[in-house]
């Protein structure tokens, strides 16, 4: 298998995926070029060879634009469910021309949310925006100030969050004064709440639940380490120490919680993966994937169809730790409207070989995988990740581009697996996009609770699955919706949470090692 990762790789570098010797003289006058005029063709090359729509790209692309509108133009059927939702460019920070997210790390998630922030005299007149903070790590000084999950902010260094300013409040900030509502609904301030410089392991969670032998895994992120050099797997090997763990604890039975896992490496949903499946073989296949009729015919030609696919594994990839053997026949795993790509491959491309109970909503719809794309050139200060291969299971079913509905398997779902943490921590209100979608927003004038604590068994989703697990019924804690009857829904912002970095990497590092 290396020697076939090893001709992807070079196939790639030929096609242009590292070497710019080339495709960076494409004008007879580079010097001519601007920056974005330089890069813009660079990436336009790029793509002609990697991506899964490369014959669907404009055979007269305008290169005057700035990077980001430029890549964007060329995007096959951009944005919409049917072609390129995912594939995105972003400034290089490894040539220190921005710090996209900082290098900041106040200790907490959160998603940001309309909300009703009161209710007079029976009506509710207008929206405010908040962070509905989703987890909190212990060690950070946001939870030694008291921030927990659940808790609302509502204003950022004395600054309303807005519409308009919520992607930059959190932003190259070293500190942050919080204004917040906490569990009781009641209006605090956190003050001064400083970075800190621990890791944040995508293991946030690695428990048995008190008194049964369910195993519970809160996985945030298919990530290999946390300094980002391909050699280090800090991160894959404490997943799957995590799940040697709790094997050893004599666990019966596993939840997964995936519900705010936006995906990643490949070779990491390999991995958890390959500790989960029941019988494990070598020669299984975990996925299999199709690239653009070039790249792909390149690889048949020369090492055959088997090629395409990749299989379970018996040691962390790339390393030598053995993996955990389960006895497991059934997995239960929480997943719905934030969990994407490898979150939904390690869903689906266990299906075929075990019974996976999918607590939660529908998931997004990621059945692709895209790869990084960086330049030694240093006029070129982007890099890109574009969509460059379809992704199915053992069986060749794929295409849940609707996203996976809750359920064993089925297209439709089951409405018996549905469960949301919203619909049950907070009253939601009914409200709608400026382009007539119909959505529901918390109301906080009466709010006392939210969010329940993860890991906890009275967790709504986590609660469920212990349910089935001992095939009872639970009584859902959904609150009386406020009445909408007598009004059109408030018109509400449409927020974004950088859904645009759910992916499914297959990296470079991985074609030369496998």
């Amino acid at each position: 298998m290396k020697v076939k990762l090893a001709f992807l790789l070079l196939l790639l570098l030929s096609f242009n995926a590292c070497k710019d010797s080339k495709e960076d003289d494409v004008d007879p006058k580079p010097e001519e070029l601007t920056d974005d005029q330089f890069t813009n063709r660079w990436a336009y090359n790029k793509m002609k060879s990697l991506y899964l729509w490369n014959t669907n790209l404009p055979s007269k692309p305008n290169y005057t634009q700035d990077p980001e509108a430029f890549f964007k133009s060329i995007l096959y059927n951009y944005g919409n469910v049917n072609g390129d939702r995912f594939s995105w460019i972003e400034e290089d920070t490894s040539k220190k021309t921005k710090a996209l997210y900082a290098d900041t790390n106040l200790g907490f998630e959160y998603l940001p949310m309309n909300y009703f922030p009161e209710l007079r005299d029976g009506v509710i007149n207008y929206t405010a925006v908040g962070f509905f903070v989703l987890y909190v790590y212990e060690g950070s000084d946001a939870y030694k100030k008291g921030l927990r999950r659940g808790h609302v902010i509502y204003k950022v260094n004395n600054t309303n969050i807005t519409a308009e300013n919520y992607k930059t409040l959190l932003t190259d900030v070293s500190s942050a004064t919080l204004w917040v509502y906490n569990n009781r609904g009641e209006k605090v301030t956190l003050g001064s709440i400083q970075t800190t410089e621990s890791k944040k392991s995508p293991v946030f969670i690695s428990k048995v639940i008190p008194g049964t032998k369910i195993g519970y895994l809160m996985y945030t992120g298919f990530e290999r380490n946390s300094d980002d050099k391909d050699d280090n797997y800090e991160y894959d090997i404490e997943l799957i120490e995590s799940i040697r763990t709790l094997n050893s604890r004599g666990i019966t039975d596993f939840v997964l919680d995936l519900r705010y896992n936006p995906g990643g490496y490949l070779t990491s949903a390999m991995n958890l993966a390959s500790a989960l499946v029941p019988n494990r073989k070598t020669a299984n296949i975990f996925a299999k994937e199709t690239y653009n009729d070039h790249f792909q015919d390149s690889i048949i030609k020369n090492y055959g169809a088997r090629y395409l696919n990749e299989y379970f594994l018996d040691k962390v990839y790339d390393t030598n730790i053995s993996m955990p053997n389960l006895s497991l026949t059934r997995l239960y795993v929480l997943a719905g409207t934030y969990s994407a790509s490898a979150s939904e491959l390690v869903i689906h491309g266990l299906r075929p070989y075990m019974t996976v109970a999918h607590i939660g909503e529908t998931t997004v719809g990621k059945d692709k995988a895209s790869m990084t794309v960086k330049s030694d050139n240093e006029r070129i200060k982007w890099q890109l990740q574009p969509l460059i291969s379809r992704l199915t299971d053992a069986d060749g079913k794929g295409n849940y581009i609707n996203g996976l509905a809750p359920g064993i398997g089925t297209a439709s779902g089951d409405a018996s697996y549905k469960v949301s943490e919203w619909e049950e921590g907070y009253t939601m209100v009914d409200a709608k996009y400026s382009d007539g979608t119909k959505t529901r927003c918390p109301n906080l004038s009466d709010w006392v609770g939210g969010l329940a604590e993860l890991g906890d068994p009275s967790e709504p989703l986590l609660a469920e699955a212990i349910a089935k697990i001992k095939g009872v019924n639970r009584v859902k804690k959904t609150k009386s919706a406020v009445s909408t009857s007598d009004r059109a829904p408030v018109q509400v912002p449409k927020l974004k949470y950088n859904e645009d970095r759910q992916r499914i990497i297959i990296d470079q590092d991985k074609f030369s090692k496998k």
